[in-house]
């Protein structure tokens, strides 16, 4: 009883968010100290399909890769290809860095941890209210991952592409 009530807290969830995307911002609140390996299998395929690619193109890349690679899931563990938003940020992030080294750029990502904010509501904490205790620490934040590239930085949320279609963006000048 307990998962279908999730399943549907957090389908009602996603159709807010679809619904709102425009007005949803990832907020930063730390790094993420998790980094993710790439098998030597993984590097061989970024290696041959992002050659000559623009950044951009690369990060769009990382995204659509970490989408095709997992499957959301309460438990993260990448190497079995499910992963929830940690899992997703790791990845993603793991990816673009990888081809964006290996194409000489200075851009990188990192995972970084947050929330999702709606006309300055935190909607990680609304979810936190309305789901059963046993998963109120699944919803307490989300990861997403943080662009570096010249003199600005934006998030981008691998992990709501895969749920959505919305990569979710947000765009803040560096500091």
């Amino acid at each position: 009883m307990r998962v279908k009530i999730l399943l549907c807290c957090l389908v009602i969830f996603g159709f807010v968010l679809l619904a709102f995307s425009q007005s949803i911002q990832l907020v930063k609140e730390r790094n993420r100290g998790l980094s993710y390996s790439l098998p030597i299998e993984l590097k061989n395929q970024i290696a041959k399909e992002t050659k000559g690619f623009k950044e951009s193109d690369i990060i769009n890349y990382g995204i659509s890769l970490t989408t095709k690679k997992l499957q959301f899931s309460k438990r993260n563990d990448i190497k079995l290809g499910k992963a929830n938003c940690v899992g997703y940020a790791q990845l993603c992030s793991a990816i673009c860095n990888y081809a964006l080294q290996l194409n000489g750029y200075s851009t990188t990502t990192r995972p970084v941890v947050g929330h999702l904010e709606l006309w300055q509501t935190n909607l990680c904490s609304v979810a936190k209210n309305i789901v059963p205790n046993g998963y109120k620490n699944f919803v307490k934040d989300h990861d997403f991952i943080e662009v570096q590239e010249h003199n600005r930085i934006y998030y981008l949320d691998p992990c709501a592409y895969d749920l959505l279609k919305n990569p979710l963006f947000t765009l803040k000048e560096k500091e």
